[in-house]
């Protein structure tokens, strides 16, 4: 609507200035005319670069999710991976799968707009939990006014925690390498399969130098 009162006011300030004969009118015309188009430009900008008309909406979510490295039970532990992206290590691609049954795990899709993060937890479940906040209209008017600008519900920020309890582990990509070279020259070296996900876990982090 904001373009169709942008183009109203265009054509209402070069009718007047070129079609009537009063310079009163003439110079009150364009004036309106100008000033709309001025305000009209306003508006546009405000709702483009600061989202004029708009507040933010936060939506939460915790969805479990499945050890990315294929298990024989129940009991093994379960393996978060990930990868940095860029050098300083701040934020990173992680991979799991969303389904128990799933055939692959599948990676997570950079966004600027997202911020990822690791938290322990209690329990035997590891879960994502998803924290979004949205540009939504603040009610119909400017919904109708600025629609056009196909930026409702727009992410503002998101952020994703990976709660993973103590029978989890985290490793980054070039860390399972190195865990499936120290397994396949000595599987005794890394795990105890006989021990609990808990001791694996343990197990893991000890032959890999993780703390």
């Amino acid at each position: 609507m904001i373009i169709l009162l942008l183009l109203i006011f265009v054509i209402f300030a070069f009718y007047t200035i070129l079609y009537l004969e009063k310079p009163l009118w003439r110079i009150l015309g364009g004036v309106i005319g100008f000033a709309g188009i001025i305000a009209s430009v306003a508006l546009i900008t405000a709702n483009m670069h600061d989202h004029f008309g708009m507040k933010t909406e936060t939506v939460t979510s915790k969805t479990q999710i499945y050890s990315a490295a294929s298990t024989a039970s129940s009991d093994d532990y379960g393996v978060l991976l990930y990868q940095p992206l860029g050098t300083n290590g701040k934020e990173n691609v992680y991979i799991y799968r969303s389904q128990k049954n799933s055939l692959q795990p599948k990676p997570t899709e950079p966004d600027l707009k997202t911020t990822t993060k690791r938290q322990s937890i209690s329990g035997e479940k590891a879960y994502l939990y998803t924290k979004t906040t949205r540009y939504v209209y603040k009610n119909g008017f400017w919904s109708f006014l600025f629609g056009w600008a196909d930026n409702n519900k727009e992410i503002k920020t998101r952020t994703q925690t990976y709660q993973i309890p103590d029978n989890w582990i985290a490793l980054s990509t070039a860390q399972a390498k190195q865990l499936q070279k120290k397994l396949k020259a000595d599987p005794s070296s890394a795990s105890d399969s006989q021990g609990s996900a808990e001791d694996q876990v343990s197990n893991l982090k000890q032959a890999l130098g993780i703390k």
